[in-house]
């Protein structure tokens, strides 16, 4: 449910971002984007770590053995991540664009507290270890704040509220996450990172903290004028097919009306025999 660069959310099919740059190769030419590796290749890197992502749409995830991730393979491009203590590199490749290099500053709990692509953002905790705000460090009113409410369990907090604020400080959108009544909440088995980070960081990184317990089941988008007048209001509602382990293996997105937005399906690792 990937909607996916420049926080364009629902345009392209809101999923609750990832084609990371890279550094020019030794031999001075760009490698062309990969073939995506088959379910076998996979599983046999990720032998150690059953039950990984291993696809999320048109996006093909590759792992260490360890289980951390190695790599994200998009259809024209490939981004491939680095780890030093507190520092991940990310290095992608793509037709046509110089290659580039993004970088994720982790604190000690190996969380993001920046990232440096074409412009460095910050991003900033609360006390429950949840990311509260991201913003552009030359122009902190470009930011993002996010806020929390409690989940059907009562106990932990699930995101509730994303408001955008452009360069001058303007309240642009508001985005409202509602989970369903306690009797009908559906666990998030496998979460992922809201699809709403700055422009080519990567969501599937789990170094952003938790955002939910549960599978989000509406999202209603509130866009607004300059002037802070209410603009319009979207209601979006969630569907989900899930596997054995409970774990999500297509997500549908619908309008109010049933027009369908997106239908995303997910595969995992398993585990693999010799015999």
């Amino acid at each position: 449910m990937k909607l996916l660069r420049n926080m364009a959310i629902l345009a392209n099919g809101f999923m609750v971002a990832g084609i990371l740059g890279a550094c020019q190769p030794e031999n001075n030419t760009v490698p062309a984007p990969q073939t995506p590796e088959t379910t076998s290749d996979r599983n046999a890197k990720t032998a150690q770590a059953v039950g990984l992502l291993i696809k999320d749409g048109q996006v093909d995830l590759s792992y260490q053995g360890s289980g951390v991730l190695w790599k994200e393979i998009y259809a024209t491009a490939y981004s491939e991540f680095i780890y030093a203590p507190q520092l991940i590199t990310a290095k992608g490749y793509k037709y046509g664009i110089p290659p580039a290099e993004y970088k994720y500053i982790l604190d000690t709990f190996g969380r993001c507290v920046q990232s440096v692509t074409n412009k460095t953002y910050i991003y900033e905790y609360n006390t429950n270890g949840q990311l509260s705000k991201w913003y552009n460090k030359d122009k902190p009113n470009e930011r993002l704040v996010f806020s929390y409410v409690t989940d059907a369990t009562g106990w932990k907090k699930s995101l509730g509220m994303v408001t955008f604020y452009d360069e001058s400080g303007t309240k642009t959108k508001v985005l409202k996450f509602s989970y369903g009544a306690p009797e009908q909440v559906i666990p998030d088995k496998y979460p992922l990172t809201p699809d709403i980070l700055p422009d080519g960081i990567s969501r599937y990184l789990p170094v952003f903290g938790t955002f939910n317990t549960y599978l989000v089941k509406t999202l209603t988008e509130e866009k607004y004028l300059l002037n802070g007048q209410k603009l319009s209001s979207t209601q979006y509602s969630y569907s989900y097919a899930l596997d054995y382990a409970g774990k999500v293996k297509n997500v549908t997105m619908k309008k109010a009306n049933g027009t369908i937005v997106s239908s995303t399906d997910r595969k995992y690792s398993v585990p693999t025999y010799n015999f």
